[in-house]
């Protein structure tokens, strides 16, 4: 059901439930006071009927008496005639007066059998009013609105910049008047990172951490800063990592990209002892078990090392699994125009890797030759992704880039070769990738 009608209908039988109850309650209320009122009324637009019906009691006590043997007959009938002279003498009295006042409780008694209806209709028209007025007040009524709705649960691949944008202007608004939101710290750090700004990004991350201390966010703060410094976890972001893993070595997170910073800094056997640590922490049954596995096949490969035994697949698993793997991958050839040839050393390395097209320039796969090994078949796909957690095939668009690099280091350096091809979209083959210019930016 939507979430907006079910908010309705439930504020709506709450309402009726509570009005019901009033309603009979004030109902009640007016019914015993209608019939207080009648009898008064009797007794006032009445007298003569109520003057006798006392003075039938008092004859009453002394016959009672006379029964008993405390009057003897001539007392009882002094008594009877002094009682009729009393009766005679009220009535004479009173009915002069009693037809004047008889008007005014009646009156009354019908404002109050009336009121009910008034205080009900009140009720049945003040309380929905309020309610609304309070609701629009102090509630969202935004989030009534099925198009707002639709906004919240839009998938990310409909998240445009532009939208980006007005997300964290509208956050950095509401933040000025409520600084001490965590959360909402948190989501313009996420916002500025998906934006592709990773200065503004971590300065909300350690605003969110001022107020709350949390291992997650601290290792989130230690992406944007890699990020930031062009995928180098060289000073706070390996500070980061490490703090975290000395008051937590389980923390699976912290492991997870303790592993993909020594992968891309091309320390393999520091990346397979981190992750060996965090796959004795996942259950088997995880969905981070499968891409964990294949990132620690893919360092035992990288230092030579032999895989680990597998469960067997069947014919048609593996045929299912090469189809999975083929429909995201990307392959195609690296080549180096001959005018370069001369000027590129046969050990300089060759780093082959996919970024995603907008904001982080974090490398979803990459692989890594040598090269004398050009013209260089590669393919980037899910068992060359740098972080478990991030893969090629979720990805809508990547750009691909090649560099070829003296140094060896992950980090671009000035004279470094290279060559980019954007858009690319998972699953493409055959692509050509011929390094002609010197890098004029780090890619």
């Amino acid at each position: 059901m939507n979430p907006a009608l079910a908010f309705i209908y439930v504020a709506v039988a709450m309402m009726a439930v509570v009005m019901l109850v009033l309603s009979v309650a004030l109902w009640r209320g007016s019914q015993q006071g209608a019939r207080l009122a009648a009898h008064q009324a009797d007794a006032i637009n009445n007298p003569d009927q109520a003057n006798a019906a006392v003075y039938r009691d008092q004859m009453a006590e002394l016959d009672r008496e006379f029964v008993m043997g405390n009057l003897n007959y001539e007392e009882l009938k002094a008594a009877r005639d002094e009682l009729s002279q009393r009766l005679l003498a009220d009535v004479g009295t009173q009915g002069s007066t009693h037809s004047a006042a008889a008007h005014a409780p009646a009156a009354s008694g019908a404002v109050l059998w009336h009121k009910p209806w008034l205080a009900i209709g009140l009720l049945v028209f003040v309380v929905p009013v309020s309610s609304l007025l309070m609701y629009s007040v102090l509630g969202e009524p935004a989030a009534l609105d099925p198009m707002a709705l639709k906004q919240g649960v839009d998938t990310s691949a409909e998240v445009t910049p532009e939208k980006l944008t007005e997300m964290a202007t509208a956050l950095t608004r509401r933040l000025q008047d409520e600084p001490n939101s965590m959360d909402g710290w948190v989501m313009l750090g996420r916002v500025q990172r998906a934006r592709g700004h990773f200065e503004e990004a971590a300065e909300a991350y350690a605003k969110a951490l001022a107020l709350s201390r949390d291992d997650n966010l601290l290792i989130e703060r230690a992406e944007v800063l890699a990020q930031k410094n062009g995928g180098s976890f060289a000073g706070e972001p390996w500070s980061i990592i490490q703090r975290v893993l000395t008051a937590d070595p389980h923390h699976l997170n912290a492991l997870f990209l303790a592993g993909s910073a020594s992968y891309a800094e091309m320390n393999f056997n520091t990346a397979l002892r981190y992750w060996e640590r965090a796959r004795e922490v996942v259950p088997a049954d995880s969905p981070d078990a499968p891409e964990l596995d294949r990132a620690i096949a893919e360092a035992r490969s990288k230092m030579g090392l032999p895989a680990i035994p597998a469960r067997a697949l069947s014919a048609a698993e593996t045929q299912v699994s090469k189809a999975a793997l083929s429909a995201t991958s990307i392959s195609g050839r690296v080549t180096l125009v001959k005018e370069l040839q001369g000027l590129v050393a046969s050990t300089d390395t060759v780093f082959v890797y996919a970024t995603p097209v907008a904001g982080s320039r974090m490398p979803v796969a990459i692989v890594r030759t040598t090269a004398d090994k050009l013209p260089f078949d590669f393919v980037l796909d899910d068992s060359t992704a740098m972080n478990p957690a991030v893969k090629l095939s979720g990805m809508d668009e990547v750009t691909v880039r090649v560099r070829i690099s003296k140094s060896g280091q992950a980090m671009a350096q000035p004279g470094d070769y290279g060559v980019s091809l954007t858009p690319v979209k998972p699953g493409s083959k055959g692509l050509n990738l011929m390094v002609r210019d010197t890098l004029q930016a780090a890619p």
